[in-house]
């Protein structure tokens, strides 16, 4: 057996640093438009853009502090004589970018959760976010924070070789990271699914409702890493070798990160991408933007005997806004808002009220 100076060891670093820069290039891409674009339409920031901003800061230091890791030793076996002698710093590096993706990850949660709050569905669904984000400040942030740092000295944390004297009053393991990973799961399941569950209870159009349905079920790429993510978990608890075992669940931490950012950013972008279909596909947009009572006024049709009705949309808190005379289908449509698209043949609203009146003397003495 070659001796392991002279053994020819096999080196993966690529598969790593291809998959999180692409998607960190990617997610921090659309961030960017998003931004842009906000400025550029006046829309006013929102919590939830601030809180996807520091998302998006924290995802690009723990993709650096992964290239560090990566020079280290990750992708290569541990007893590969180029990595064995970087492992004290290979934990350290590791240490405080496992810190850093968990509170990014919080943030891009809370993002996700003030975002859906300002579409007010409903107050049973109001309650299920807030329930969902008590779940993850205090599984996806406080208690993996807290484990992180739970010994002291600091080293203890993340120097599993030390023999000094210390304290811990938080330690966490396999079955903690488990609760963490399915919270994950479940949070992004109900972000995707309970608005899809609400939307088919109120009248919208056939393609407002589609194109709600499209923003939401975007989420499963994100769900679907947290699931392997989840998975990959015990490598951390049981391998002999982490340098070379840790790759799989480095790769979907980051990806399940750089994809919710990018997902999180695409809903304000919603009319930009309808100027993009409709210079790429324009005789499909215009079709798509008819309406089933040609001729008619919106939210209006006609009964049996010709009599005018109106569509009743006034019990849909997916229809108004909590301001006054104001819908999420109304002018806001740069905002967060927005989400919920304008109806053709809608206006600004009634911005005054005027009654006149004819009699027919005063049109017969005019004709005089």
């Amino acid at each position: 057996m070659a001796e392991p100076a002279t053994q020819e060891w096999p080196d993966h670093r690529l598969k790593v640093m291809v998959p999180i820069w692409s998607l960190l290039t990617v997610s921090t891409a659309f961030l960017v438009w998003r931004i842009a674009y906000g400025i550029k339409s006046g829309r006013r920031f929102l919590a939830c853009d601030y809180l996807l901003i520091v998302a998006c800061c924290l995802n690009i230091a723990a993709t650096s502090l992964t290239q560090v890791i990566i020079g280290l030793g990750l992708g290569r076996h541990i007893m590969d004589p180029s990595v064995l002698p970087n492992m004290r710093q290979y934990s350290y590096v590791l240490w405080i970018d496992q810190i850093l993706n968990v509170i990014a990850v919080a943030f891009l949660k809370w993002s996700i959760c003030a975002w859906l709050m300002i579409l007010n569905f409903s107050k049973t669904y109001q309650v299920i976010v807030w329930l969902s984000i008590l779940m993850v400040t205090a599984l996806n942030f406080l208690a993996p924070v807290l484990t992180f740092l739970g010994c002291v000295p600091l080293e203890k944390n993340w120097n599993f070789a030390y023999q000094g004297s210390f304290k811990c009053w938080a330690v966490g393991g396999l079955k903690l990271s488990y609760t963490q990973g399915v919270s994950n799961i479940v949070t992004d399941i109900v972000y995707m699914a309970a608005p899809l569950v609400y939307l088919s209870n109120v009248q919208l159009s056939r393609r407002t409702q589609l194109g709600i349905r499209v923003v939401f079920l975007l989420s499963i790429p994100a769900t679907i890493c947290s699931i392997f993510k989840t998975i990959e978990l015990h490598t951390i608890f049981t391998s002999r070798d982490p340098t070379w075992d840790g790759m799989n669940i480095t790769i979907w931490s980051q990806a399940e990160l750089s994809l919710g950012i990018m997902i999180a950013s695409l809903p304000p972008l919603r009319k930009a991408f309808i100027s993009i279909f409709q210079r790429i596909l324009p005789s499909t947009t215009t079709s798509s933007r008819k309406t089933p009572y040609s001729g008619q006024g919106y939210g209006q049709g006609r009964s049996a005997n010709g009599n005018i009705i109106m569509d009743n949309l006034k019990g849909s808190k997916a229809y108004h806004s909590h301001l006054h005379g104001e819908s999420v289908l109304d002018a806001d449509d740069d905002s967060d808002r927005a989400i919920l698209e304008e109806e053709p043949h809608r206006g600004p609203g009634i911005l005054k009220s005027m009654t006149v009146s004819v009699d027919k003397a005063s049109v017969n003495s005019n004709r005089v």
